[in-house]
């Protein structure tokens, strides 16, 4: 092999993964599900959500083109949430004997995948641990999540998608986004999150955890 730094978009540019168009609404896998393998998201997007044991269904993640998904069921364990399509969207699928021939070929792919795995275990403690913080701490670490994952000042969520990961109501979001629009923290226009100061935003959360830790 060479020297080349490889990512999963050449990875799949060498023909590896089976490729696969799905339509809004598609169910990749649930919650529970024995896995038959993981994902890359090449172009839309996916929601992730979280069934808690007392029934209450959160979204917990969307992913972006150039991520996985589903990499906790790859091995024949079962998936640790629900993913589905939000958006029209192209992925290429790795079975087990698919990831094992891969990684044969090109070593450097576990590492790969072993660094989005870590990410995604983390994502999933993190959520866990503030499931019953107060609703605007956890729209804004949801929110600042996102803005560090690509590093974008724009975000395209509804106050219902925004409310189903909080788990709250939309009138309840619809409130938190008014007040941080005064504090000019962030604004919100047909469906976008413009992030307006990021600091701000940051410093709600720092602050937060200090008082909650006096």
């Amino acid at each position: 092999m060479d020297n080349q730094q490889y990512t999963w978009d050449n990875i799949i540019s060498c023909e590896y993964g089976q490729k696969i168009n799905a339509k809004k609404n598609t169910i990749l896998f649930r919650q529970g599900e024995i896995g038959q393998g993981f994902y890359f998201l090449k172009k839309g997007e996916v929601k992730i959500s979280l069934l808690s044991n007392q029934g209450i269904e959160r979204d917990i993640d969307y992913v972006m083109p150039g991520n996985l998904l589903g990499e906790h069921g790859f091995n024949h364990h079962p998936y640790f949430t629900t993913a589905s399509i939000s958006a029209p969207s192209t992925l290429y699928f790795f079975s087990k004997k698919d990831f094992d021939q891969l990684c044969l070929d090109i070593p450097e792919a576990s590492n790969l995948f072993m660094q989005s795995l870590i990410l995604k275990v983390r994502l999933l403690a993190e959520t866990t641990a503030i499931l019953n913080a107060p609703a605007d701490y956890r729209l804004a670490h949801f929110l600042y999540k996102l803005h560090l994952r690509d590093y974008e000042l724009r975000i395209k969520l509804s106050q219902v998608s925004l409310a189903r990961y909080i788990g709250t109501s939309r009138v309840t979001v619809y409130k938190i986004i008014n007040q941080w629009k005064a504090e000019e923290m962030i604004d919100y226009d047909q469906g976008y999150i413009h992030f307006l100061d990021i600091t701000k935003l940051k410093y709600f959360l720092d602050n937060a955890l200090y008082s909650a830790s006096k």
